[in-house]
């Protein structure tokens, strides 16, 4: 079986991020397999260097133009035909994450220098009720979220995909 991302799936029913699962004989598979993502490539893939790769779930170009986030994908919702990325105060574990604080200068550097403006790296975690996850896999995704609120004092965001 192999996965394959979408870029989301619309519908009241089907209103998360999903991936879809094809199943190939091995000469198909060979010829169809999607490329296999690495946290790093997919950083790259929009010009983007992670300052950390065990740690950094954002980035942003050498210009400053580009500012790239890690989502998970289960995080996702559907609100008023919206697809919502929403993030309460984080738990103090996560909050002293350098991750975390690098998260938060790359979206508070996204409001502040690109109109709100961001890429995603969507992100499956092997374990979504794991404290700490880890990526199962992962792909730069196509949309461009724009930031709706920030507060970078408490770590709580929420941002909205464009044109979706």
């Amino acid at each position: 079986m192999i996965l394959h991302p979408l870029e989301f799936c619309a519908g009241a029913a089907r209103s998360r991020m999903r991936f879809r699962s094809y199943t190939l004989s091995a000469k198909q598979g060979a010829q169809m397999m999607p490329k296999k993502w690495t946290h790093t490539a997919a950083f790259a893939h929009f010009g983007t260097k992670p300052h950390n790769v065990q740690w950094s779930w954002s980035a942003r170009s050498a210009d400053g133009k580009t500012v790239v986030v890690t989502f998970w994908q289960d995080l996702f919702e559907r609100k008023d035909g919206r697809l919502i990325y929403a993030r309460p105060r984080p738990d103090a574990a996560i909050a002293v994450r350098p991750g975390f604080h690098e998260l938060m200068e790359n979206l508070a550097w996204a409001r502040d220098r690109c109109d709100g403006r961001f890429r995603v790296i969507v992100a499956k975690a092997k374990n979504p009720n794991a404290d700490r996850r880890s990526i199962d896999a992962c792909f730069p995704s196509q949309m461009v979220m724009k930031l709706t609120h920030l507060d970078v004092a408490s770590g709580a965001f929420v941002a909205e995909a464009e044109g979706i």
